[in-house]
């Protein structure tokens, strides 16, 4: 008989069981969600976001409605926490070269970029791309213009240069363009080679 406020032999087996199960369930939904974020990157490359159904994307990824439930409002849910999932990546990398951002060596900061759009090059390829979203890419200037407003006026300032919004605006331009380049010629370019070619158009303005 187990001691009255103590847990006995039947209720430390169930906490023993929890604890135990808990990081294969969470990797079963780790499976579960990238099988459905992959599924949602097949289907915008044929069809825009607004066309996919629930059950196009759970029959590619091999799991029931119910499951999808469980994890997804809708499509457009599923798709919002893919680039919510992508923003928070890119934050990090931002934030770990802001340094050498600053000291005037941009060349970091666009290789860990670089790489981060590499690794997620199936759905990044695909939002910037012709069934894309509109709404990725506002807040992809967004989020630069935010991340880099304060460190990248202030570098040039220092070379002279006027009007931040039309540089900025065109600077952006010309790197989700060298992106999209990147992709559809098969990323041949590893990301340190690419970050180079950003700074060497940087450097002379573009």
């Amino acid at each position: 008989m187990a001691v009255k406020g103590k847990p006995g032999k039947l209720e430390k087996s169930r906490e023993r069981s929890v604890k135990m199960d808990t990081p294969r369930r969470d990797r079963r939904v780790r499976k579960t969600t990238n099988a459905l974020k992959h599924a949602l990157t097949v289907l915008m490359q044929k069809k825009t976001i607004k066309d996919i159904t629930v059950k196009e994307l759970t029959d590619i990824a091999d799991v029931n409605r119910g499951t999808f439930y469980l994890h997804y409002e809708d499509v457009f849910d599923l798709l919002s926490q893919s680039e919510g999932d992508f923003f928070a990546k890119l934050r990090e990398a931002v934030e770990l070269h802001s340094e050498d951002f600053m000291s005037g060596n941009p060349v970091p900061l666009f290789c860990g970029v670089y790489e981060l759009c590499r690794d997620n090059a199936d759905l990044v390829s695909i939002l910037i791309g012709e069934n894309g979203d509109i709404n990725f890419l506002n807040q992809l200037k967004t989020f630069l213009r935010e991340k880099c407003l304060n460190d990248w006026s202030a570098i040039l300032r220092r070379q002279g240069i006027q009007h931040f919004d039309a540089y900025f605006s065109f600077i952006v331009g010309g790197c989700l363009s060298l992106l999209q380049y990147w992709f559809h010629g098969g990323m041949i370019e590893s990301p340190e080679e690419l970050a180079e070619i950003t700074g060497v158009f940087l450097a002379h303005h573009m």
